[in-house]
C-alpha cells in the first residue's frame, strides 16, 4: 500500500498579495496552519469581509492540531479567534515567548473594528452579516496559547517540531524552522514570516537583529518589497531623519503649524517616537508637543514596557519619560487636541488612514497650507493615504464622502519600512542551501520579476534551487 505523504497548501491571500497570511500543512496524522491573518488590501469593507470569509470556509476548525505564528501583525494573526468562536477548535496556538500581551491587544482591536464594519454593512445593505469573532472567540483562543522560547527546538506533536529564529521585523518577530516527520523521514521547512529591514537595523533598538538560517529543504519566503523600486540604504535613512528634522523645524518651530505622522500602532509608533526623541530629546529649547493619539498604540506601548529588558528597556523608559510626549486616551481629549491649531507633532493611527483618529486629524490638517502630513509607511492602493500621496495636484480630496481642500504640504519618506529590502532579500535567499523557494506575501508582478532575478543569481552560484511564484490553491507534496 502506498505511503501517505505530507502536503502543504497555500490557501491564504498572501499567496498572491501582501495580506491574509494562511498556509495549511497536513501529515498523515495531523493538520496544521501556518498563521491565519486578516486580508487588508485597501478595498471596500464589503470586499474585505467577503474575502476573509472565503478563507475561513476553507478551514475545518475541528481538524486543526496546531497554528504556528511568526509575529503579531494583523495580516498574520487577526483571523485566528474566528476559528475558536464556536468552540470547535482545540488547536494549540504557538507563538514566540512574550507575545501574548501584544497578541491580545491586536485581537481585541480587530474584533472592535470588525464589529463596527459589520454594523455599517448591515445598515447600508440591509443584510445580517455577523462579526468574525467576539470576546468569546478571543477567550477561547487565549486558552490554547503556547509560548515558545526563541532558538530552542520544541516538539509540538509527534510529527512536528519547530524552532524560532529572530526575523528582525518587529518586536518578537521570528522565522519558523519547521521539522515535519513523515514515514520516518524529516523535512525541514523554513517559513520566514516577515523579514526585517537590515538597512535600518541599527536604529530599530526595540527589535532583535535578524538571524539568517543557512539551510532547509523548502523555503516559504516573503517578498513584500521585491520590486526594483523598493531598495533603500542606511544612507537613505540618515537623509530621511534629517528631512524629519527639517520638516518639524519649518512647520512647527518657524511656521507655528502642525505635522501629522500617520503611524501604524504596532512597532512603527515606538520606532517613530524613538527617532523624534533621538533628534530633539536632548534639546532643552525644543518645546513642541509630541501627541500620541491612538488607544491601541498607547496600550501597546504599555506592553513594550513589560516585555523589553536590559538596555532596550532603559532606552524605552528614557524616551517615554520625555516631557514632550503626551499620550491621548479619551475621544474628548482627542477632539480637544484636534481643535487646537497650535504647533505640535501628531503620531496617530492608522498609518494608511483607513480608520482611527488619524482620519479626523487629516480632516483638520489637509485644508491648511501651514500644516504638513509626513508619511513614513506603506499605503495600499485605494486607501486615503494612497490618494493623498498620489494626488497632490487635486484641489480637493474626498474623505468619507465629503470634499476637503488639498492645501497641506505632503512629504513621503521611504526608509522606515520594517520589511527587508530587495537587494537583501536576494542576498539572503540565494545564500540558503535548499531545494525550492516559494515566494509569498508580494504583488504578483513584482514577485515574478524578483523570481527571475533570484533564479539567475542562484544559477550564478552554481546551485540548482528552484524559485516558485505561489498561487492560491497551490500544493506542495513532501
Amino acid at each position: 500500500m502506498a505511503k501517505k505523504k505530507a502536503k502543504i497548501e497555500f490557501i491564504g491571500n498572501n499567496a498572491t498579495s501582501v495580506t491574509g497570511s494562511c498556509i495549511r500543512m497536513q501529515t498523515p496524522d495531523h493538520m496544521y496552519l501556518i498563521e491565519c491573518g486578516l486580508i487588508q488590501d485597501g478595498h471596500t469593507p464589503l470586499e474585505n469581509y467577503r474575502a476573509n470569509n472565503k478563507i475561513l470556509q476553507k478551514i475545518r476548525t475541528s481538524e486543526i492540531d496546531a497554528i504556528l505564528v511568526s509575529h503579531c501583525h494583523a495580516d498574520h494573526v487577526a483571523m485566528i479567534p474566528a476559528l475558536y468562536e464556536k468552540g470547535k477548535c482545540r488547536a494549540s496556538i504557538v507563538i514566540p515567548k512574550g507575545s501574548r500581551s501584544i497578541l491580545m491587544e491586536m485581537w481585541n482591536d480587530c474584533a472592535y473594528i470588525n464589529d463596527r464594519d459589520v454594523r455599517f454593512l448591515n445598515t447600508k445593505y440591509n443584510k445580517n452579516y455577523e462579526p468574525f469573532y467576539t470576546e468569546k472567540g478571543i477567550k477561547n483562543a487565549d486558552q490554547h496559547l503556547l509560548e515558545i522560547d526563541v532558538g530552542v527546538l520544541t516538539n509540538i506533536t509527534e510529527d512536528l517540531s519547530i524552532r524560532y529564529r529572530n526575523a528582525g521585523h518587529i518586536l518578537l518577530s521570528c522565522q519558523i524552522e519547521i521539522f515535519l516527520k513523515t514515514n520516518g523521514h524529516v523535512n525541514k521547512i523554513l517559513y520566514t514570516g516577515d523579514l526585517g529591514n537590515i538597512a535600518t537595523q541599527s536604529s530599530r533598538i526595540f527589535v532583535d537583529s535578524f538571524e539568517p538560517v543557512i539551510s532547509a529543504n523548502i523555503v516559504i519566503g516573503e517578498a513584500t518589497y521585491a520590486s526594483k523600486s523598493r531598495d533603500i540604504s542606511s544612507r537613505t535613512l540618515t537623509e530621511d531623519i534629517e528631512k524629519i528634522r527639517t520638516v518639524i523645524e519649518q512647520y512647527c518651530i518657524n511656521g507655528f503649524g502642525r505635522v501629522l505622522i500617520p503611524t501604524f500602532s504596532l512597532d512603527r509608533m515606538p520606532y517613530i517616537l524613538w527617532i523624534l526623541f533621538s533628534i530633539f530629546g536632548n534639546d532643552s529649547s525644543f518645546n513642541v508637543p509630541v501627541i500620541v493619539d491612538s488607544p491601541l498604540a498607547n496600550r501597546l506601548l504599555d506592553c513594550y514596557e513589560n516585555i523589553l529588558e536590559g538596555e532596550s528597556l532603559n532606552q524605552f523608559t528614557q524616551m517615554m519619560e520625555w516631557e514632550n510626549i503626551r499620550q491621548i486616551i479619551t475621544p474628548e481629549d482627542s477632539k480637544s487636541a484636534i481643535s487646537d491649531n497650535g504647533p505640535k507633532i501628531i503620531c496617530a493611527s492608522s498609518g494608511m488612514l483607513t480608520a482611527g483618529r488619524s482620519v479626523k486629524w487629516v480632516q483638520s490638517i489637509l485644508p491648511r497650507s501651514q500644516d504638513c502630513i509626513l508619511f513614513v509607511g506603506y499605503a495600499g492602493e485605494g486607501t486615503l493615504a494612497y490618494k493623498i500621496k498620489h494626488h497632490k495636484d487635486n484641489k480637493t480630496i474626498n474623505i468619507n464622502g465629503k470634499p476637503y481642500k488639498n492645501n497641506a504640504q505632503i512629504v513621503d519618506l521611504k526608509s522606515f519600512s520594517s520589511h527587508m529590502q530587495r537587494s537583501d532579500l536576494l542576498k539572503y535567499y540565494k545564500s540558503i542551501h535548499c531545494d525550492r523557494i516559494y515566494l509569498v506575501h508580494s504583488d504578483k508582478y513584482a514577485k515574478e520579476d524578483f523570481k527571475a532575478d533570484l533564479q539567475k543569481e542562484i544559477g550564478e552560484c552554481l546551485r540548482t534551487t528552484r524559485v516558485i511564484s505561489t498561487t492560491i490553491g497551490q500544493k506542495i507534496t513532501l
